[in-house]
């Protein structure tokens, strides 16, 4: 039996709090940066993040050679190769790396080929991404890596052999061997020396070394010192932070989502304009939540179920009808993606009842379908379990490929990761990652010895005490404070995401009524009453474990609850409807 979801309040810190004030916040928002800081080292660069506080480039370790490599190479007449991966992150990357190249160093687009690695092939640079560089006709001159290659030596080796060199740009942690030493180039903020911000998602690497390379083009003559800065391409670096689900305290992911935004706002690129159509966000402005949940799910979308290369021709679509088309396949891809997930969130579901126990740490759970969606049902399954969880498919090769989800914070489950290929140099055939999420594959007979290893390790992480579901809330609400201007009282302290998360509240009602909608009808809508007599919508998705599951509460209970403040819209009239995210009966 699932452990019950642990409401918790988080405390705020008083000298934050009163910095906070004196910043200017009121009483709430002064209690929720509060609740979110233990120091109050750059507090004004993150509550008011703005792009000029953006470390420089200069301050990433190697950039300046990355930049002098790719600018030999735009000033050679061959070709550039850009190997990216195939989320959100990878695909904003080749956007950042493409558009910086054609529209602001005058690379012509002939001599740039894109090459975006098939999820099925697995993470990194495979040894299906050398052979496609390898078949490439034409002179490479370089082939530039984002969001991967740190842990690909032995594909790198391959092309270095070939007299292709590499320049590794990434942001996931490093093998305990280092980086890369085929590489002519590795720029990666994890790595011994760095003294940059260790937060930053592999489109902002990228966009900072191609921030570099137009440093580089200006003292070389290449390009006038009045040549644009790229500032522009902030646009979509702030998709790929938001969607790779890195840190938004850290001052600089802050400053580039905030920035970012504001252009997304703007309603000036095709893709944007696209997007607006098919939904405007009942009229709302784009934040980093719709980014997430409406945006990368699409563009993950296509990796998952379909073509990578439609979500890259999405962001690079030159008119509105041509995005408008890129999006349609991009939203059938997202619909058949949640017709497959459901059915393997059901293997999932009936599989972790059955490797379940009070006492687990860990779940790694083997599974049959399609492995694009695995790092969706690890989430899933972890989330309602509250342990860190690793989803693995049959790759129908003698592989399995696994999407792991740290779930508790304390965990690092690339540090896990590398303590289990310790244990066994044969466990995994490829793995990379970071703290909160991590990708691997493992012959299909090393699953019983990967599950075992995955469960110690978590257990040496987490100590004596086996996690169980959580949610921290930033307390209560006097029910007065539930009108429509709460919401823009919280949205100044955007963007919100990993580590700077939305406000979430504690509340006490009793059930006036209670309902189950949606299409599958595990979603609740409820008419609840606070101790004051005022009454509020409420709804509470996936409240129901299945649709013939009884309702887990009735009219005139009483339930404690966690729950997001957000507005509804219906005939005009806007109120505060309570978004519920954990809930048990008092």
């Amino acid at each position: 039996m699932i452990k019950p979801t642990q409401i918790l309040e988080r405390q705020p810190n008083p000298k934050i709090f009163q910095a906070a004030k004196h910043l200017g916040l009121t009483d709430l928002q002064a209690m929720l940066v509060a609740n979110r800081l233990d120091d109050a080292d750059k507090l004004d660069e993150i509550v008011f993040p703005k792009l000029k506080h953006i470390q420089a480039p200069v301050e990433l370790k190697n950039a300046d050679m990355a930049a002098k490599l790719i600018a030999d190479a735009i000033q050679s007449d061959r070709m550039i190769v850009l190997a990216t991966d195939y989320d959100t992150d990878g695909v904003t990357s080749a956007w950042v790396a493409t558009s910086a190249l054609s529209d602001f160093f005058g690379v012509s687009p002939h001599r740039i080929r894109h090459i975006i690695g098939e999820r099925k092939s697995g993470y990194g640079i495979t040894d299906e991404v050398v052979d496609r560089i390898l078949a490439i006709k034409e002179p490479v001159a370089l082939v530039i890596s984002a969001d991967q290659g740190s842990s690909d030596e032995k594909r790198i080796s391959r092309l270095k052999e070939a007299g292709i060199p590499v320049c590794v740009t990434d942001h996931h942690q490093l093998p305990i061997e280092g980086p890369p030493p085929s590489a002519a180039c590795t720029v990666n903020p994890q790595q011994s020396g760095c003294r940059y911000d260790k937060t930053v998602a592999g489109c902002f690497v990228i966009f900072l070394v191609m921030a570099q390379v137009r440093q580089e083009l200006i003292a070389r003559g290449y390009l006038s010192e009045q040549s644009p800065s790229l500032k522009p391409l902030a646009l979509n670096v702030s998709l790929g932070t938001v969607a790779d689900s890195v840190s938004l305290k850290s001052p600089n992911n802050r400053a580039i989502v905030r920035t970012g935004l504001q252009m997304i706002n703007r309603f000036q690129s095709p893709a944007w304009q696209a997007m607006k159509e098919l939904n405007d966000n009942q009229g709302q402005p784009f934040d980093a939540e719709f980014l997430g949940f409406q945006v990368a799910t699409r563009i993950n979308a296509a990796s998952r179920v379909s073509d990578v290369t439609t979500a890259f021709h999405f962001l690079t679509a030159a008119d509105l009808s041509q995005a408008k088309s890129y999006l349609q396949q991009l939203d059938e891809d997202n619909f058949n993606r949640r017709e497959q997930q459901h059915e393997m969130l059901q293997q999932a579901k009936e599989r972790a009842r059955e490797l379940y126990h009070p006492d687990r740490y860990s779940l790694a759970i083997k599974l049959q379908g399609n492995a694009g969606i695995q790092g969706i049902i690890a989430s899933r399954i972890g989330e309602q379990y509250g342990v860190p969880t690793v989803a693995m498919t049959d790759l129908r090769d003698g592989h399995l490929a696994g999407s792991g989800r740290g779930i508790v914070d304390e965990v690092d489950l690339r540090a896990a990761f590398q303590w289990m290929s310790e244990q066994d140099s044969t466990l995994f055939t490829s793995m990379g990652g970071h703290k909160g999420a991590a990708g691997c594959m493992i012959p299909i007979e090393k699953y019983p010895l990967f599950s075992d290893l995955f469960e110690t390790a978590i257990q040496a992480q987490l100590g004596s005490e086996a996690p169980a579901p959580r949610v921290f809330t930033d307390g209560q609400l006097h029910p007065s404070q539930l009108t429509p201007p709460l919401i823009q009282e919280i949205s100044d302290l955007e963007p919100f995401g990993r580590e700077w998360p939305k406000p979430l509240f504690k509340g006490v009602f009793q059930i006036v009524s209670i309902k189950s909608v949606g299409q599958t009808q595990t979603h609740l809508s409820l008419k609840l009453a606070s101790d004051q007599g005022s009454q509020h919508s409420a709804i509470f998705f996936n409240g129901k474990e299945s649709a013939d599951a009884p309702q887990p509460f009735d009219n005139g209970d009483w339930i404690e609850c966690a729950y997001q403040p957000s507005l509804n819209r219906f005939f005009g009239r806007t109120s505060i409807q309570l978004r519920i995210q954990a809930a048990h009966r008092i």
